[in-house]
């Protein structure tokens, strides 16, 4: 039977073995933390495409990304309707610039207004249907039960029975109930209204013309049997050169891009996930190297008995692949803590999936693998002369 040599070098010494997992587990929290505010970042971005009733979203030329804003005439939508392979073509409408709320005299904040026409199957959120008969009413809202304290509600509490004396765009609002959808990095709370609550909230979001006749989003959904892809060929040559027809997962893939690739904020949680990767490298491979170095003599003796090199290439790197393992599994249970934490005190999407686990792990291994090719020279080096 095998002697697992390398298994018993690195756990000979608890208080060793108990330094290196806390130095390498400490990059891998890093590294889960980094990765987990980028896949919030999109997480959240990608929540209200994820919530329409669509197959395909009709979205502006010059649209980059849901924080851009950019609109296109309600006639489109209009035109959409009598595509072939259509069977309904909603407007969809968005505002968060210039939206201001205030409660009970407390400071200004600003927050993001969805609407729609009520009779519409525009979001795929089931809280609505038991408030449309009030959203009716002039005035009304619901509020997102995730939205940060700041607007006056505590999280989780009830705003109907809290009810705060609110104003929206210095107009009396009156919260008729709530609905859970989530913050992301633009937003730090969402309202619902009516598309007719919205327009008179509103009054000048376009400049001498109706406010809803400008529609952030078209949601568009195909005729049962209809090939999506058909459809939306269809739309674009049926439409003006203003407008652009998306997939719904195609729509979703250009804003997470959007994010990734125009804004610093993607480079900077991929950095610092890189930085927690070097930071690991840099403590395996002291942890290692000082390992490797208390142990010459052995190494050494080993080497006079007729062990050759690839013997000890194969232990180095079975004991880097050992201190991954080891030092992961307390770096992932740290992990999940702070997501949670972080979860509950930002209200961003902070979901830890196994394909992401998986990720962190395979960067752990190779991080302490690295760590050990760089420590292989010190046994290479070993001579069993030394030893006399």
């Amino acid at each position: 039977m095998r002697t697992p040599l390398a298994w018993y070098n690195l756990t000979h010494n608890r208080r060793r073995l108990a330094v290196a997992l806390a130095g390498v587990g400490f990059a891998v929290v890093l590294m889960f933390t980094e990765l987990g505010f980028r896949n919030a970042l999109f997480d959240t971005t990608i929540q209200i495409p994820q919530k329409l009733n669509a197959d395909l979203i009709l979205a502006s030329k010059a649209h980059k990304g849901l924080i851009s804003f950019e609109r296109f005439d309600r006639q489109r939508i209009y035109q959409a309707r009598g595509c072939p392979g259509v069977k309904a073509a909603y407007p969809f409408y968005l505002q968060f610039y210039g939206v201001l709320w205030k409660a009970s005299g407390e400071t200004i904040h600003p927050i993001r207004m969805l609407a729609f026409s009520l009779s519409d199957p525009v979001l795929a959120i089931p809280e609505i249907n038991g408030y449309v008969q009030a959203l009716q009413e002039p005035g009304t809202a619901l509020i997102d039960r995730r939205s940060k304290p700041l607007y006056g509600i505590p999280r989780g509490a009830d705003p109907v029975a809290v009810q705060p004396v609110v104003e929206l765009n210095q107009r009396a609002l009156r919260l008729v109930g709530w609905f859970e959808l989530g913050t992301d990095f633009l937003a730090d709370g969402n309202l619902i209204l009516s598309d007719r609550n919205f327009a008179k909230f509103l009054p000048g979001r376009v400049p001498g013309k109706d406010p809803l006749s400008a529609v952030d989003l078209g949601v568009i959904q195909v005729a049962e049997g209809a090939d999506v892809e058909e459809v939306r060929a269809a739309l674009e040559r049926l439409l003006p050169d203003d407008v652009r027809v998306y997939t719904k997962q195609a729509f979703i893939d250009r804003e997470i891009a959007f994010w990734n690739e125009s804004t610093p904020i993607g480079y900077v949680f991929f950095l610092g996930m890189l930085i927690g990767f070097l930071v690991g490298v840099v403590v395996c491979y002291q942890i290692i190297s000082a390992d490797i170095s208390d142990h010459i003599p052995e190494f050494a003796t080993l080497k006079a008995m007729g062990y050759r090199n690839r013997y000890f290439m194969f232990f180095v790197l079975e004991e880097a692949l050992l201190l991954s393992i080891l030092s992961f599994l307390p770096g992932l249970l740290v992990s999940l803590g702070i997501y949670a934490v972080l979860a509950r005190g930002t209200g961003l999407l902070m979901v830890l999936t196994v394909p992401r686990a998986a990720f962190i792990f395979v960067l752990t291994a190779a991080m302490c693998l690295c760590s050990g090719v760089l420590a292989m020279r010190k046994v290479l080096a070993a001579d069993p002369a030394d030893l006399f």
